[in-house]
């Protein structure tokens, strides 16, 4: 059974992409708990991929590494599809390609909801206001 998830216009569908499972869990409650609609976390490039075929998304959060892999290929079907996105990492922002990709947003983790909530803001994809 295909189970696409679909989101009114107003709200964002993001792809969270992160190979460590509880901090993408994490993630994703905390973008839930601010009304935002989560798909993944997607912890590898197949996956995500996969996910970002199946589903609306409307923008991205991506670990820069996974593993023994890193998000690059993500970022640039996302950025074919001109659907935006930021980086976050535990290391250093240099990991990302700046060649590849050019003035990326990076966040570095830890990150709460109020860092994603800027950093989303930052490449346009605004979170529903906060409830009161």
């Amino acid at each position: 059974m295909d189970r696409t998830v679909t989101t009114p216009h107003s709200t964002p569908l993001i792809l969270i992409v992160e190979d460590a499972y509880l901090v993408g869990l994490q993630m994703k409650a905390d973008l839930e708990s601010v009304g935002a609609v989560v798909v993944g976390p997607a912890p590898t490039v197949a996956k995500a991929l996969e996910l970002l075929e199946r589903h609306p998304i409307t923008c991205a959060i991506l670990d820069v590494n996974l593993g023994h892999e890193d998000s690059t290929p993500i970022g640039q079907k996302l950025r074919d599809k001109n659907i935006p996105f930021l980086f976050v990492t535990g290391y250093r922002a240099s990991d990302v390609d700046t060649n590849e990709f050019t003035d990326p947003i990076i966040l570095r983790k830890p990150v709460g909801p109020l860092e994603i909530r800027d950093g989303l803001a930052k490449i346009g994809a605004e979170l529903p206001p906060r409830a009161a």
